[in-house]
């Protein structure tokens, strides 16, 4: 068990801010999935075996210090303050690099609804159960198992054209030519460049993933949503939005566009 209150965090900023699609409400908290292990959180209690402690430590990050990092970021652009106080509890969590490579393949052009019943409906169809508190879950299923489909397979997930995306990705990951070990060691540059060789992930997936599953908090995934507000807030046009963002932000840009992502996009007008 580990009391979230004790760190900067709340479960609908940190769930429904487009990071991740594994977490859903239930009852007076949420409960999610990730890896084997499941867990719930009510009232900013975690409740899980004492064994997952660590596990769960990690996925949310709780060492790190999140009042150093706004503090940076204040320092750079006071005006982040609104965003930052309306986005309070937001965590960037450590995702599985593969089931982000997978999930934000499905997210391309979707909306957050449809990509949780896809990604469900994968892990139901080809992941393992997984038994807690009485209930079964799924596990997302793995590069070797999606490798062994077809897109006939995945016809019923209606994923559309994404399947082979899908499909080029589990080759790929199951083969070695992907790896976490081997992103882990590149330049962000060069992981960015390494993930792009997927089918179906350009520039904003790559840093998607960059940013939710392997730590690197200087990337700033542009989307239609960061586009329209780095233009109407900052007056930037897009193609100067990222080298923008590395001048501003610093190391910390990913944070700092989940703020304005979460902020904007629950009281913009347009």
């Amino acid at each position: 068990m580990i009391n979230l209150n004790d760190y900067e965090f709340a479960d609908r900023a940190t769930f429904e801010c487009g990071q991740c699609f594994r977490w859903v409400e239930y009852e007076d908290g949420y409960v999610g999935i990730a890896g084997k292990k499941v867990c719930k959180i009510s009232n900013g209690i975690l409740a899980c075996p004492d064994e997952d402690n660590d596990f769960w430590r990690e996925y949310f990050c709780l060492d790190m210090d999140y009042q150093a990092m706004k503090n940076e970021l204040l320092e750079r652009d006071a005006s982040l303050k609104g965003c930052m106080d309306y986005g309070l509890g937001i965590r960037i969590l450590k995702q599985d690099l593969w089931e982000t490579v997978v999930s934000f393949i499905i997210s391309a052009n979707n909306n957050i609804p449809r990509i949780r019943k896809i990604v469900e409906g994968l892990c139901q169809s080809f992941g393992e159960r997984v038994e807690f508190e009485g209930k079964t879950y799924y596990t997302f299923p793995t590069p070797q198992r999606l490798a062994e489909l077809s897109v006939e397979d995945l016809a019923h997930l209606k994923v559309g054209y994404r399947d082979k995306y899908i499909l080029d990705a589990a080759y790929k990951f199951s083969n070695g030519i992907i790896s976490y070990e081997s992103l882990l060691e590149m330049p962000t540059a060069e992981a960015r460049k390494k993930l792009m060789e997927i089918k179906g992930v350009g520039g904003k997936v790559a840093d998607c993933i960059l940013l939710f599953s392997l730590s690197r908090y200087e990337v700033f995934p542009k989307d239609v949503w960061i586009k329209r507000i780095m233009n109407e807030v900052y007056k930037v046009e897009e193609k100067e939005v990222l080298s923008f963002a590395e001048k501003t932000f610093g190391r910390y840009g990913g944070f700092a566009q989940q703020y304005l992502f979460y902020y904007y996009r629950d009281n913009s007008k347009g």
